[in-house]
């Protein structure tokens, strides 16, 4: 199923894309060649401390994928620590605009007057949300930031060599004005094949000036499916292939390839309509929810929802002739902090963004509504707070189920001060009690230091770690279809009933071996 999906975004991809350039086909062979085979597994620890060791290190970049520039910054996070000073250089920005870099990294102008005067959207166009954030943690660190790309490369002028070339140039001299700092290159992965970036540094220094660089691809296709057939591909972070090159395994491939069939669907989209607030994000629900009925086994067409992003005044006005005020409350306050969300009642999927993890979760709660035949938005707190564990469990197994490598909240990662915290730990406890004493699961108490959005909060926590355990136990056949399905038809109104089939979830899985990493553990 999972190399159909990518076949079919692929597919889709080069539909909009067009044809390939000979060029483009070379180049891509090229980076093939350079997952034939890898030299063992290593790890995060590892990765770091041979980053230290090197001068220039080249980031593969997935423009349009946000993980990708995400895991530089988490390897950037790491590095700042040591002694060296840091440089951070990028294809994303023509080495000609330099002088605006310097100005936004210095506060003189703000993102918009930034983004227009390097002509962004012409000559790069990826979002810069993604790359945003890189320019922040440089600001915030005092890193330098290079422009190395050559002008005019979006419009068709200059070949990939000539491209490569340039940036192999302004690489260089940025490492011979000071040869002591670690530069950090993020690059189109494509490019970063031995034989092309990596190659023009080294010819570019060919004079007895000896550079140590290292080369961090992302997501190889073939090797995540060869650790797949080993049922190691959500075990390792990172593969060692040579002694100057590593590969990050953080996402299933099928990711990348979603995230950059939306950005080519609303580039047309924008391009037809002249506005982004017109773009219509149905098709990407609708793609979600057949893939995770298809999974679940699950039959019928589900297709009653409307779809509402943050940018339609419509929504405020629809919202206020659907539920009632106190639903309302609840739901204004997750617009508030620009979070999407689902409601049964009219079905409503209202999104901030088009983040796989939390589109793919919403489309799993959307099935558990239409499944167990039920409306209403459970709000009341902490009554509700199993059910909520619950119905977050589902959507985070939905979730998992397209992207396995999703991180979440173990109890290591928990502010110890938070009063979500204290209600995850409160809630451990009476589930233990309840289930070595076999007593029924005694419901959480108000605490008037303790407000609804802490309990939902905790029950997000909870229900992540329970849709976790849910993904292992469906995938190594523990948890069957039939099971599944009685599951998800179950009535979820708080009281005794769903508190004792909560319970019965609950120890299920008390024997699914799920070993929980922390987050900051991992790429």
């Amino acid at each position: 199923m999972q190399r159909i999906i990518l076949r079919q975004l692929k597919a889709s991809v080069h539909k909009l894309q067009g044809a390939q350039t000979a060029q483009i086909v070379r180049y891509y062979k090229a980076y093939k060649r350079e997952f034939r085979d890898y030299q063992k597994i290593s790890n995060k620890a590892e990765l770091i401390k041979a980053l230290r060791d090197a001068q220039i290190i080249f980031g593969g970049d997935f423009h349009a994928f946000a993980q990708s520039q995400r895991t530089h910054l988490r390897i950037l996070r790491d590095l700042i620590k040591g002694k060296r000073s840091l440089i951070l250089a990028l294809e994303a920005i023509e080495s000609q605009n330099q002088k605006h870099i310097d100005n936004y990294l210095q506060g003189h102008i703000d993102d918009e007057t930034f983004l227009k005067r390097i002509n962004y959207s012409g000559s790069w166009g990826f979002p810069w949300s993604n790359y945003k954030v890189l320019f922040d943690f440089a600001k915030a660190h005092k890193i330098p930031v290079k422009g190395i790309n050559l002008s005019g490369q979006r419009t068709g002028r200059h070949d990939l060599n000539r491209r490569d070339s340039h940036s192999a140039t302004e690489i260089v001299k940025i490492h011979r004005e000071d040869p002591k700092a670690l530069v950090y290159v993020i690059y189109g992965d494509l490019h970063l094949a031995s034989s092309h970036l990596p190659k023009l540094i080294k010819r570019h220094l060919n004079n007895g000036h000896s550079v140590k660089t290292i080369t961090i691809f992302q997501n190889s296709e073939s090797l995540y499916w060869r650790l797949a057939k080993k049922n190691l591909e959500e075990k390792v972070d990172v593969l060692k292939l040579r002694s100057d090159a590593y590969c990050i395994v953080n996402s299933p491939p099928w990711l990348k390839w979603q995230a950059y069939l939306q950005f080519l669907e609303n580039s047309v989209d924008a391009d037809k309509s002249e506005s982004k607030d017109f773009i219509d994000y149905s098709d990407h629900i609708f793609q979600f929810i057949n893939l995770i009925k298809d999974l679940w086994g699950i039959k019928g067409s589900f297709a009653d929802y409307h779809v509402y992003s943050s940018t339609e005044v419509k929504f405020a006005e629809f919202l206020g002739r659907s539920v009632t005020k106190r639903e309302l409350k609840w739901l204004a306050k997750f617009i508030q902090l620009n979070r999407s969300f689902f409601i049964s009642n009219p079905p409503i999927f209202y999104l901030t963004s088009v983040d796989v993890n939390h589109v793919a979760a919403l489309a799993g709660q959307y099935i558990h509504s239409k499944l167990r035949r039920e409306k209403g938005i459970h709000c009341n707190f902490p009554q509700d707070f199993t059910v909520s564990v619950w119905l977050e469990a589902v959507g985070f197994f939905s979730s998992k189920l397209v992207n396995s490598r999703r991180k979440f909240n173990t109890i290591k990662d928990l502010p110890v001060s938070h009063q979500a915290t204290l209600i995850v730990l409160e809630q451990k406890l009476r589930e233990a009690i309840s289930s070595k004493t076999q007593k029924s699961l005694k419901r959480l108490r108000p605490n008037l230091n303790k407000k609804s959005y802490d309990y939902y909060e905790a029950s997000r926590i909870m229900g992540a770690q329970l849709g976790n355990k849910m993904y292992l136990a469906f995938r190594n056949g523990k948890l069957d279809r039939q099971t599944l399905h009685y599951w998800l038809k179950r009535k979820v109104e708080a009281g005794t009933e769903f508190s004792k089939f909560y319970m019965d979830v609950i120890k299920f899985h008390g024997h699914i071996s799920a070993p929980e990493r922390s987050k900051n553990e991992r790429l």
